[in-house]
């Protein structure tokens, strides 16, 4: 079934794309979804469950075209989770992300005149550090690193860097205290 699923994907890719892979990602079950990354240049650990649907954004930016992610071992990636892939994702080990979560690693206004003088383009990296929990509908931006064993409240927007050992939510995100373990 993996090969069929493979090849699937390669035709999709084919005939509309990248984004077409997406459609696969969104009824496939993590199995192979998981294959259909790896085997398209992600880099995924030991024990990691994506629950459908997932999707990728921006993956045409890096060749093989899933290359700009990585995920740790025994991560899990809940439903409806969209991950931009034009600068890099680098989750580590005993990760959560709760559903809905929203990894974007740029920012681009388009031809929108604030795209000149306001909000000029930009792109990063998102480190998610080992054993950290995202609550649902999280959303990170691009230049981002959550350190290790954190929480990440629902709801939050993460616009700076969160330390180790921390419990921060709100919008934008603020740290609210250690966690105590």
């Amino acid at each position: 079934m993996r090969v069929f699923i493979i090849a699937m994907a390669h035709i999709l890719k084919l005939i509309y794309g990248y984004e077409a892979i997406n459609i696969l990602f969104r009824i496939s079950p993590s199995r192979y979804t998981i294959s259909i990354l790896r085997h398209f240049g992600a880099n995924i650990g030991k024990g990691v469950r994506i629950q459908a649907p997932f999707m990728i954004h921006n993956a045409d930016q890096a060749v093989p075209i899933y290359s700009n992610l990585k995920i740790g071992n025994d991560c899990y990636i809940g439903r409806d989770c969209i991950f931009d892939l034009m600068g890099n994702i680098n989750i580590g080990n005993k990760v959560t992300i709760s559903h809905r979560a929203l990894l974007n690693t740029h920012t681009d206004a388009g031809n929108s005149p604030v795209s000149k003088t306001i909000l000029k383009p930009s792109k990063g990296e998102i480190v998610i550090d080992d054993g950290v929990y995202l609550g649902t509908n999280v959303t990170i931006l691009e230049n981002v690193n959550i350190g290790s064993q954190s929480i990440i409240g629902a709801k939050s927007l993460v616009n700076r860097d969160i330390q180790n050992h921390v419990i921060a939510f709100g919008v934008p995100c603020k740290v609210q205290g250690p966690l105590n373990t």
